[in-house]
């Protein structure tokens, strides 16, 4: 069965992987007030995508672009449901993905535009620092321990989840900024319902995340 993305994401968020604030609207009001944050300690209107199947919008910036926007993919589609999310800056953009293979097992694999590397399930320290300093070795920008550090953390909480989660495949695409990170999206596949064990506190399944705060808000 396909786990809804709003799921998915929040399943992430539960193992303490950094997603991009998102919500399924049905309205352009519902967009529009996602966008002006009103809960938020500083409601500011903020810059949001539309997301409806395959396609994306761009930033939307004001209340009639977001009106249009909504107006566009309500009529090119069978549905009024849509995702909306937070736009996230530029940055590096690669693919961290998992699947139970009937021959290979159990693999995660971690992709960028030069490079692609996978390790056996369970991860652990070592298989991290393996797909990290494979994944630095072909992207010289932001090269440095606490780059790396960063990337194998995020790693293992991805395989904590795997682990636990009964998903049999995913791929979640994720924005490296400076000293941070962003899950944009994510695709999942599991036999049943989600399972998420109870997360008994935040570095439950990370020893290495201790060494890592990631910058801006969470």
């Amino acid at each position: 069965m396909n786990i809804e993305k709003i799921e998915a994401l929040k399943a992430l968020k539960h193992y303490g992987v950094h997603t991009a604030r998102s919500r399924m609207v049905d309205s352009p009001e519902a967009a529009i007030a996602f966008a002006e944050r009103r809960n938020a300690p500083d409601p500011r209107f903020m810059p949001i995508l539309l997301r409806c199947g395959d396609e994306t919008s761009d930033a939307l910036e004001t209340e009639d672009a977001i009106r249009r926007a909504f107006e566009y993919f309500a009529r090119s589609s069978s549905t009024q449901q849509m995702l909306a999310q937070e736009v996230i800056g530029s940055g590096t953009d690669i693919t961290i993905a998992g699947r139970t293979d009937p021959d290979d097992g159990t693999l995660i694999e971690l992709r960028g535009a030069k490079h692609r590397a996978q390790r056996m399930m369970p991860l652990g320290d070592a298989g991290a620092e393996f797909l990290a300093t494979n994944f630095q070795a072909h992207h010289h920008h932001g090269a440095d321990d606490k780059a790396r550090r960063m990337i194998e953390n995020l790693l293992l909480r991805v395989s904590a989840f795997f682990e636990d989660s009964g998903v049999s495949e995913f791929s979640l695409r994720v924005r490296l900024h400076e000293n941070s990170y962003t899950v944009l999206d994510a695709v999942m596949n599991a036999p049943k319902a989600l399972h998420l064990k109870e997360r008994l506190d935040p570095h439950a399944h990370d020893r290495k995340a201790a060494d890592y705060h990631p910058a801006g808000r969470e």
